[in-house]
């Protein structure tokens, strides 16, 4: 029999690696899919911890509330909406005539004060002059009634004279009292040593306090800024009544801004004050500040609604709450303005890294929660 020999075309090429069989790619890509996503969900799990962030974040600033500290009527309204002011500048005038005339009244009783301290002090002066005189009269007609008794006793002298000399030292003597007690009442009304300066009479301080707040509230009648900022709204006009302690308008001072960033409290487990954050505006979505954490407040912001929650109730609803956190900005070259109110997304480094022991005991306490359960 001829010998059978196999055709070049089907003989198998030396050297060539087979194909990979589709049940073999299949297989290898089950497998490793799963093992991706579950190294990819370590690698988060145990990076991730280390940033927290929030949405819930605005600019603020100081916002001066201006008010009058006295009633009054407006005669001049020199603030307007969105309007740069300085330091000291005056906004508002009150009218202040009221207040001159208050001071012109102020200052006639202080001096009446002072002239009524001095004639205290004189009339003081001349009862004390006539408590001396009626003290030397009393002694001078004691002795000679003393020595009339003698005469008395002796027979010398009629009881006519002596009943005249014994009126005589009474009459003297009652002066004395009399004289003592105008000294005590002048005393009483001066209240201070008459030598004394008369602005350190009582009566003259009070006026003097008086004049003092007088000039002050008249001072008062130009409400000035408090400190360099921009004015937000201005519903006065002139000739409207101000009432004292009733807000005008508002001034949005020129310090420096800052960010509050309302975190979960879940969030805040490894945040610190001196943290780096860094801070991103909506309105600016390409610039990005460098921050600092500055504090953290010592209460949510439940505890500060004007109605707070009744855990104790039947209906009570665990909730996350939320603490506000305050993040200093760091000077930032060329940054575009910050107005308050402004909405920011805030990323806080809290320089956190897990462990693989951190899952596994995440897992034992999973677990054992879910034995608990059963």
């Amino acid at each position: 029999m001829p010998n059978e020999q196999t055709p070049i075309s089907m003989a198998e090429p030396v050297g060539v690696t087979k194909p990979v069989r589709p049940y073999l790619r299949r297989l290898l890509l089950l497998g490793l899919i799963p093992l991706i996503a579950v190294a990819v969900a370590i690698g988060y799990w145990l990076h991730g911890a280390r940033y927290v962030s929030t949405e819930n974040a605005y600019v603020k600033t100081d916002i001066a509330k201006l008010a009058a500290e006295i009633d009054g009527r407006a005669v001049e309204v020199n603030a307007k909406a969105h309007m740069q002011v300085t330091k000291g500048q005056v906004l508002v005038r009150i009218d202040p005539e009221p207040f001159r005339l208050a001071v012109e009244r102020a200052r006639a009783e202080l001096d009446s004060a002072r002239q009524e301290v001095r004639t205290l002090a004189v009339t003081l002066k001349e009862a004390q002059t006539e408590l001396q005189d009626a003290q030397d009269r009393a002694l001078y007609f004691r002795k000679r009634f003393d020595r009339e008794r003698q005469l008395i006793k002796r027979g010398v002298t009629s009881h006519a004279r002596f009943d005249e000399m014994e009126n005589d030292a009474n009459a003297a003597d009652d002066r004395v009292m009399m004289a003592r007690q105008k000294i005590q009442r002048i005393q009483a009304s001066l209240g201070i040593d008459p030598d004394a300066p008369v602005d350190d009479h009582p009566l003259v301080r009070t006026k003097m306090a008086a004049l003092d707040q007088a000039k002050l509230d008249l001072e008062r009648t130009a409400i000035k800024a408090p400190s360099d900022g921009v004015v937000v709204t201005v519903p006065l006009v002139p000739g409207e009544q101000i009432e004292a302690a009733e807000p005008l308008f508002a001034i949005v001072t020129d310090t420096p801004p800052w960010v509050d960033a309302n975190f979960k409290e879940t969030e805040l487990t490894h945040v610190r004050v001196g943290q780096a954050a860094t801070v991103v505006l909506d309105i600016y979505p390409n610039v990005t500040w460098q921050a600092e954490v500055e504090s953290i407040s010592p209460a949510t912001g439940a505890e500060f609604a004007i109605l707070p929650p009744q855990n104790a109730s039947g209906n009570w609803v665990k909730v996350v709450q939320r603490l506000p956190v305050r993040l200093k900005l760091k000077p930032h070259a060329d940054a575009p303005p910050l107005r308050a109110g402004m909405t920011a997304t805030v990323k806080v480094d809290t320089k956190r890294e897990r462990s693989i022991a951190d899952l596994f005991d995440v897992f034992s306490a999973q677990a054992e929660m879910t034995e608990s359960t059963r």
